[in-house]
């Protein structure tokens, strides 16, 4: 840890003065550090042209690993402190594709009556990756759509079944429709979003190809553009219903059916196959089936059509 973090100094400052001044280390401290790491390595890891330090491409690619390494750490420590000193575990919640948490309020209520013990922070890089996140410790639950993949690595509690619905805004010429089929809106323009980062979460994956196809298609960087988009009426959006609650609630956005027959995919709470039963991560994702068992109004809740007690992977 004292190679690498010699090694991000170096890059971020461009100076051993400046970096051992950073690292609150004395100039020569710094060099013994450096001259240790490349010794250990057989490389060398720095440049040095005009007074300035710059890393070879051996110590960008160390530097690369540090990064990660050192902040994941420093959040380690973090995480440890707080549970010293407030008495409280620290558990990480991530959602899939879906940055929207007009549920959370309500959960973290329910929350301090079922586990009290438990602080419960966000996790950001879940939305791309959950599986990811969740392996490299970023999250420690995800909630995530479809169908378990890797039983042998994570558990999966499922917390029930959401309709997929075409949302367009009030005035749009499919509001009215009983039902919006890749038929109905292969004209209009279908603003897409990543649903994951992770392989095997693609749209035609979860829910087959389309009948007829979609002529005008635009990509777009996050499910939250989209509804802006679809919103001011510039043209169709594919969404989870629970994810629009609030649009649907406002009267600002119109959901239908993709289909005469509803198309649902079934939502998740992932965990490590590591945790045990009495880990954070699985106490957090109880309290979360159970809520949402016990909650029926659709913009307080996830909205999921039904809560099944339902278990797949394990140690």
């Amino acid at each position: 840890m004292n190679h690498l973090t010699v090694i991000v100094a170096l890059a971020e400052t461009g100076s051993v003065t400046a970096a051992a001044r950073r690292l609150g280390l004395t100039q020569s401290a710094v060099s013994h550090r450096l001259r240790e790491a490349e010794r250990r390595l057989g490389l060398p890891l720095v440049r040095r042209t005009d007074g300035r330090v710059s890393l070879t491409g051996e110590g960008d690619r160390l530097r690369a690993y540090a990064d990660r390494m050192v902040s994941e750490l420093l959040r380690l420590e973090r995480d440890f402190a707080a549970t010293v000193e407030g008495g409280r575990t620290l558990v990480r919640l991530g959602q899939a594709t879906y940055s929207r948490y007009h549920w959370l309020p309500d959960f973290l209520r329910h929350l301090e009556e079922a586990e009290p013990g438990l602080t419960v922070e966000l996790s950001a890089r879940a939305a791309t990756r959950p599986f990811t996140a969740l392996l490299e410790g970023a999250a420690d639950m995800s909630m995530v759509y479809g169908r378990p993949q890797d039983t042998t690595r994570f558990q999966w509690l499922r917390l029930g079944s959401d309709p997929l619905v075409a949302a367009v805004a009030p005035g749009h010429r499919l509001a009215g429709a009983p039902f919006i089929d890749s038929h109905a809106m292969q004209y209009d323009r279908l603003f897409a979003y990543p649903l994951s980062g992770e392989p095997g979460f693609e749209w035609e994956a979860l829910i087959g190809a389309p009948e007829a196809p979609f002529r005008h298609v635009t990509q777009m960087p996050t499910p939250e553009a989209v509804i802006d988009l679809v919103r001011a009426g510039m043209g169709v959006g594919v969404f989870s219903r629970w994810a629009i609650q609030p649009e649907l609630a406002d009267g600002t956005l119109v959901a239908r059916d993709l289909g005469a027959a509803p198309v649902a995919l079934d939502w998740w709470a992932v965990l490590r196959n590591s945790d045990g039963a009495d880990s954070p991560a699985a106490r957090l994702a109880r309290s979360l089936v159970g809520w949402g068992a016990e909650r029926t109004a659709p913009l307080a809740t996830l909205s999921f059509a039904t809560q099944e007690t339902d278990v797949q992977g394990g140690a």
